[in-house]
């Protein structure tokens, strides 16, 4: 079984449809056609103050909280 790290507070148009396996949020994450958003500044950016995008949101991030996808 594959597993994942995505940020808890990433967010997505379609993220309150999407299941939690990692087939469907990695097609939506290579498609790259909707806007990334962070929960926790309900903007474009994380607070501190760099993009909200699956690539970025990552454990180097101090604002970084896990958020395991099983697959």
């Amino acid at each position: 079984m594959k597993s994942m790290e995505i940020c808890k507070n990433l967010r997505w148009k379609s993220a309150s449809r999407d299941s939690d396996e990692i087939a469907v949020i990695m097609t939506v994450f290579m498609r790259n056609q909707v806007p990334y958003s962070c929960l926790r500044t309900c903007q474009a950016w994380g607070p501190d103050g760099d993009a909200a995008a699956p690539e970025l949101c990552d454990r180097e991030r101090g604002c970084f909280v896990a958020r395991r996808v099983e697959g």
